[in-house]
């Protein structure tokens, strides 16, 4: 799952959204859309959404960022929103278990549940022909892994979750 923070119309909001394969859910003020990827490539998104009448809606998307700024295109409207960046003490263990760069998950290699060590590694990416592990930063137990084989991610997105051990 990844959280996001965005100022739209100077309004902080937050929202999350999860991948499982083709399937998004997006939750919004507490409610949560579904959508279908049906197409994707360097440029575009198209999705579709079954709305709870059985009608589908279909969503050409397209985005860009500069900076903090973002710019998405829907269907031929442009939304634009600010990163809303958090301040003070993050997690860092957050930012370790997310991919540094844009790769593709070539192999997942523990189950939620497990539990880890320091150092162990959880997920094994490619990206430019090169293998990135992404290792525990600390000892803990998997509680989520937000990823499939073969899914592509984004840079900082976190792809497992992990709860950190007190030994």
């Amino acid at each position: 799952m990844a959280k996001f923070k965005l100022a739209i119309h100077h309004e902080e909001r937050e929202f999350e959204a999860t991948r499982q394969g083709n399937e998004i859910h997006v939750t919004l003020a507490g409610n949560t859309a579904v959508f279908h990827l049906l197409h994707h490539d360097t440029h575009t998104v198209l999705l579709e959404q079954v709305l709870p009448d059985g009608t589908r809606r279909r969503l050409r998307l397209a985005g860009a960022k500069d900076g903090d700024t973002r710019s998405l295109w829907v269907n031929g409207h442009t939304f634009t929103a600010a990163r809303v960046r958090e301040r003070g003490h993050g997690n860092q263990g957050d930012a370790s278990l997310a991919a540094a760069i844009p790769a593709v998950v070539t192999e997942i290699l523990v189950n939620v549940g497990d539990t880890v060590a320091a150092g162990d590694r959880l997920i094994l990416l490619e990206s430019m022909k090169m293998v990135i592990p992404i290792q525990a930063p600390y000892a803990g137990v998997v509680t989520a892994v937000h990823c499939t084989p073969g899914d592509s991610v984004q840079a900082g997105i976190q792809l497992i979750a992990l709860e950190e051990r007190g030994d």
